[in-house]
C-alpha cells in the first residue's frame, strides 16, 4: 500500500526523482517523456487578443475594430478567413489605417507549422485554432488554421456561456436582453424607485420644507403620524425638484410626523 509523505521533499537543485512511471490518474506526477509526447508537434503561440469572424481583413488598413473588439496598438489577432489564404497568419494590429504585420513568432513558414494560438475576446473567445499545412512558402502557400479546441459559446437563460457587461445606458434604456446587469448598474438605474424620508414638527412653525434631493417634481409624498402611524393629510407643494413643502393648519409637536418622499 502507498506509504504517506506528509512533508515537503527538497532536492536543492542538485537531484531528481527518476525511473517514474506514466501518470494515470489525475494527481499523479508526469514524467518528461509524458509530457513531450502530449504536445510533441505542436508549436504554442502566444494567444491573441481576437481572431476574424469568418471575414477577409483587410491586412493594409484593418479598421478600429475587428470582430467587434477595439484594438489598440501591438495587440495580436488571428487572421483566419483571408479571401488569399496565403495571408492567413497571427498579425500585430499597428493602427486603424496602417499596415498589419506578421507577429515575430509567425513571420516565417516553420513558424507557423503546427502553431496553436488561443483566442482572448469576441466570436472566437476561448476557442484554440491550429495552422496544419507543412512545408510551405510564407506569403504564396495557403496557410490553415481550424478549430483545435472549444470556444464557450454565448450566454443565454438555457447556457452558460460569455456574456457582456451592460453599460449604463443600457441599463437605463431597458431594451437590451443580451447583456448583464451587475449590482452597481442596477442601483444606479434611471428607473429605480428612490426614497427619503425625516421627522417633522417643532411646536410651533406650520410649514415645513423637506429637502429629498431626488432632482425630480415628479415625487410622491407620504406624511403620518409617528404614535398611530395613521396617514395624514397636508398642504404639499412641489417647490423644486430638491424641495417640497408641507403644510399644516396647526403647527405639529416636536417630531409628530414623519414625510416620506419617493421617486
Amino acid at each position: 500500500m502507498p506509504k504517506p509523505v506528509l512533508t515537503n521533499l527538497d532536492f536543492n537543485n542538485v537531484a531528481k526523482a527518476v525511473n517514474l512511471t506514466n501518470p494515470t490518474a489525475a494527481q499523479d506526477a508526469a514524467t518528461k517523456a509524458y509530457v513531450d509526447s502530449a504536445v510533441e508537434g505542436l508549436a504554442w503561440k502566444d494567444s491573441v487578443r481576437v481572431a476574424s469572424n469568418g471575414a477577409n481583413i483587410n491586412l493594409s488598413a484593418p479598421g478600429a475594430t475587428i470582430d467587434g473588439i477595439t484594438m489598440s496598438t501591438g495587440d495580436r489577432f488571428l487572421a483566419k478567413d483571408q479571401s488569399t489564404a496565403s495571408q492567413n497568419g497571427i498579425y500585430v494590429w499597428n493602427g486603424a489605417a496602417s499596415v498589419a504585420s506578421r507577429s515575430l513568432d509567425a513571420d516565417t513558414f516553420p513558424e507557423l507549422e503546427q502553431a496553436v494560438v488561443t483566442v482572448e475576446e469576441g466570436t472566437s473567445a476561448g476557442a484554440t485554432f491550429r495552422q496544419t499545412v507543412v512545408n510551405g512558402t510564407l506569403g504564396s502557400t495557403n496557410v490553415t488554421f481550424s478549430n483545435f479546441g472549444t470556444s464557450a459559446p454565448s450566454a443565454s437563460e438555457t447556457t452558460a456561456g460569455i456574456a457582456e457587461l451592460a453599460t449604463q445606458a443600457e441599463v437605463d434604456a431597458g431594451t437590451d436582453d443580451l447583456r448583464i446587469v451587475t449590482p452597481l448598474k442596477l442601483a444606479a438605474w434611471s428607473g429605480r424607485i428612490r426614497r427619503f424620508s425625516v421627522n417633522i414638527g417643532d411646536g410651533s412653525a406650520t410649514s415645513y420644507a423637506v429637502t429629498h434631493n431626488l432632482n425630480t417634481r415628479d415625487v410622491h409624498v407620504c406624511v403620518y403620524n409617528n404614535s398611530s402611524f395613521d396617514e395624514v393629510l397636508c398642504d404639499v407643494v412641489h417647490t423644486s425638484t430638491t424641495v417640497v413643502t408641507c403644510v399644516f393648519a396647526t403647527a405639529p409637536t416636536t417630531n409628530q410626523y414623519r414625510v416620506v418622499v419617493f421617486g
